[in-house]
């Protein structure tokens, strides 16, 4: 079974947190729907991270330091880098 993309991690979170919102759970499944949340939210600072580190290299000047590029609303999809 592979790994959930991160908006299917986010949007199963979602739901554990609504589960565990709602305060009818028992204990013990409560705790189960605990561990699967903070794994899900691993899960996707995991990928956040990743996707951190990509822009990162995106942005990478030719001289290797890292250059800051402007993000303008509405400019999605065009790069000036």
């Amino acid at each position: 079974m592979s790994e959930p993309t991160f908006e299917e991690a986010l949007g199963q979170l979602e739901t554990v947190v609504a589960r565990l919102e709602g305060g009818d759970l028992p204990l013990e499944e409560a705790l189960r729907a605990f561990e699967d949340g903070v794994r899900l939210a691993r899960m996707c600072a995991a990928r956040l991270e990743d996707a951190e580190q990509r822009v990162r290299l995106l942005t990478r000047g030719p001289d290797g330091t890292e250059t800051e590029v402007p993000f303008a609303v509405g400019n999605e999809g065009t790069s000036d880098v």
